[in-house]
């Protein structure tokens, strides 16, 4: 109930934020011809201009906190999200105007819409900030009636929280204490009494909601679940835990009153998860075939260059630190690993990766297919096993891990890809290799089947034009 509040308060403050845009659009145009002595030309010339305002305006009053209810609690801050929102959408506005070149709206306009959309919009959210005081401060029949179980200070956060949480619009009846607390000095709302008298005081007063605050014996919370059941009263139970500053909260029911609580800061879902493990396997059959070929092409070539087989094995770290071994065709010399302590000067990353421009251990087959990443070929062999993805974070060496600080491993929370965002940035552009952590983990939180094609898509167009990753 409560969630379906904040949607439906959620719904509203948009479907009336829509309105006010619209009206506003239509005052500008109308005050636009009083202004400048010119004709202006019919409305529906400028009907366009909804499809740049409402995704502006949306956008900003959503980052603004405003389509949150806890932002309508206090009158400043709610101002100040207005003002927040008004300038930041009327910079997406005039920035997409100014790259699409839109000459034939007139600046007398686009500034009598920013000044009327401001003056409309303030005065529509502090009609929404009345409207929902009234509605709070009265006592109304149909008020939802709440009794809370827990001390007196549980109960007073309670109370905070319904202020700054308009949607949460209820009736304190009281509070039943699982202690001893009807000795304490007066306070709101009033202590009725303990967990005992829960039966009597649902008997005596009109409760529609019973919101335990506190954790209880599982013998207490069982005996208060069955009362509320057999009298059709809502219970609710109110937890805390950490606030999370990566990932969300979510709740599962395992049934038999059995719930996982887990914070993921990794992606969820089954079907898209699904989606994308058959997407590998598809792709990692047609890479193999490719595979093959170029092998046949060019294995007794690298293996003659190299002095060794043609495929170069080397242990990578995957998912969540899994081991692995990961498959290329061998394009440096066979002492490369040895010669790597005598490069290390020569770096152009700052941090646990090793990356050189001109790297001198390559040969000149292994130049000619990094050049078309013909090289990351056998690792559609990983992806077949599932070890890798056809999209993913690069797979770090085993020695990179062991240097790594505890916001990097957020990198290994998805499994490692063939392509990625940082490849497709350009690996030689950056030199920081935080900036690359960063690029990861923005990868992985807005993770999406759409994404993975669009980079999939993407790398097939650098492959063609020879351009490294």
């Amino acid at each position: 109930m409560l969630v379906a509040r904040q949607t439906f308060l959620r719904q509203s403050v948009a479907s009336c934020d829509a309105l006010t845009l619209a009206a506003a659009l239509v005052l500008s145009y109308w005050l636009r011809g009083p202004a400048v002595r010119a004709d202006i030309g019919p409305f529906s010339n400028y009907f366009w201009m909804l499809w740049v305002i409402l995704p502006a305006w949306f956008i900003s009053l959503w980052l603004a906190g405003l389509y949150t209810s806890g932002t309508y609690g206090r009158l400043t801050s709610l101002v100040a999200a207005v003002i927040r929102a008004q300038i930041g959408a009327s910079l997406i506005m005039l920035s997409s105007m100014y790259m699409t070149k839109s000459v034939e709206v007139s600046r007398v306009l686009t500034q009598l819409f920013i000044l009327t959309s401001f003056c409309a919009m303030l005065l529509q959210k502090l009609a929404l900030y009345a409207i929902l005081a009234r509605h709070r401060q009265r006592t109304s029949f149909h008020r939802s009636r709440v009794l809370l179980v827990g001390g007196a200070c549980e109960a007073a956060r309670y109370i905070d929280l319904m202020d700054r949480h308009t949607s949460m619009t209820a009736e304190i009846v009281g509070v039943l204490t699982p202690s001893d607390e009807l000795s304490a000095p007066p306070v709101r709302p009033e202590i009725l009494g303990r967990l005992p008298d829960l039966v009597t005081i649902l008997s005596a007063k009109v409760v529609d909601e019973v919101v335990v605050l506190t954790r209880l014996w599982p013998a207490l919370m069982d005996r208060i679940a069955a009362t509320c059941a057999e009298r059709g009263v809502v219970m609710r139970l109110l937890m805390d835990v950490p606030p999370a500053s990566v990932g969300a909260w979510r709740a599962d029911d395992y049934g038999g009153g059995i719930f996982f609580l887990s914070l993921t800061a990794v992606p969820q879902d089954v079907i898209s998860l699904v989606i994308k493990r058959a997407v590998d396997i598809v792709g990692a059959v047609a890479g193999l075939v490719a595979c093959l070929l170029a092998y046949a092409l060019y294995g007794r070539r690298l293996k003659r260059e190299t002095g060794a087989s043609a495929i170069f094995r080397q242990y990578r770290v995957g998912l969540n630190g899994r081991r692995f071994v990961l498959y290329k065709f061998r394009t440096m010399h066979r002492d490369a690993e040895n010669r790597l302590s005598e490069l290390r000067a020569y770096n152009l990353m700052n941090g646990p990766m090793f990356k050189l421009e001109r790297d001198p251990r390559v040969t000149t087959t292994g130049q000619q297919l990094r050049r078309r990443h013909l090289d990351e070929l056998p690792q559609f062999w990983n992806i077949l096993k599932g070890e890798m993805s056809l999209v993913g974070t690069r797979p770090p060496t085993e020695n990179e891990v062991r240097e790594y600080n505890t916001h990097h491993h957020r990198r290994l929370s998805m499994k490692p890809g063939l392509t990625g965002p940082w490849q497709l940035s350009g690996n030689n552009k950056m030199s920081n290799f935080e900036d690359i952590v960063k690029l990861d983990c923005e990868y992985i939180e807005h993770w999406s089947l759409r994404r993975d094609i669009r980079i999939l898509i993407d790398t097939v167009k650098k492959v063609f034009r020879a351009d490294a990753l």
